[in-house]
């Protein structure tokens, strides 16, 4: 006799939609500082100088150049909803995504809209947290904006698509292939030049994209956290 007071699809959502929140609330933050800066940010990506004559870096950087390198490691948790027709299996995810991003354009744009585009290529590695237990894995391509603040604080929107494949498949899923459409928004928080704390919202979901029957699909929120390294 099923003695689960929960039913299964019907758990409440649980933390994701206040880390999403806050997440939120710092993202806006970081446009709201950019708006007040004053307009001459650019020195802060230029080396300063110091009353002895000597030059040195900043401890952050304003802009990132086109060419620039980005290497993440992140870690995320996720929890499944009912949207979209998607299946009502109750499902916790755990997501470990190194990433390697190439700065593509130089700034652009002005006030709080300043930033550069950014490619993402992301392979993962995907474990459900309850059984059974389903490991998966996968690879994304993403276009990210990175917004310029002109403090320690760079937000960020990205969105993109990638494949997955799993050792079992999903209930309402007739393959073990699928697509993975996904986008979210985050921020980088620098501690130095080079490094910095990371923290992300994303949607992601899975279905086979109707090459297999059924395809009812999952819908993810996913909340991320990790350590970013960039260089030129």
């Amino acid at each position: 006799m099923d003695t689960d007071p929960v039913p299964r699809g019907r758990r409440p959502a649980g933390a994701i939609p206040l880390v999403a929140g806050g997440l939120l609330t710092l993202w806006l933050g970081g446009g709201v500082a950019a708006q007040e800066m004053p307009p001459a940010r650019v020195p802060l990506a230029l080396p300063l100088q110091t009353q002895s004559g000597e030059r040195e870096e900043p401890a952050f950087p304003g802009t990132l150049r086109k060419g620039s390198q980005e290497f993440t490691f992140l870690v995320g948790y996720g929890e499944q909803i009912e949207l979209f027709g998607g299946n009502q299996e109750d499902r916790e995810f755990l997501f470990f995504t190194p990433r390697w991003g190439i700065v593509l354009t130089d700034p652009v744009g002005i006030d709080f809209v300043r930033g550069s585009l950014e490619f993402v290529a992301e392979p993962s590695a995907i474990i459900t947290a309850d059984t059974p237990r389903i490991l998966s894995g996968g690879i994304a391509a993403l276009l990210k904006y990175n917004f310029y603040t002109g403090t320690r604080l760079m937000p960020f929107v990205e969105l993109g698509a990638g494949l997955m494949v799993s050792t079992d498949r999903l209930q309402g899923q007739g393959s073990s292939f699928n697509f993975t459409p996904q986008g979210g928004a985050g921020f980088h928080f620098f501690l130095t030049r080079e490094w910095a704390l990371t923290a992300a919202y994303r949607f992601w979901h899975a279905s086979n994209a109707g090459t297999a029957y059924p395809n009812l699909g999952a819908n993810v929120n996913i909340a991320f956290f990790g350590l970013a390294y960039f260089f030129p």
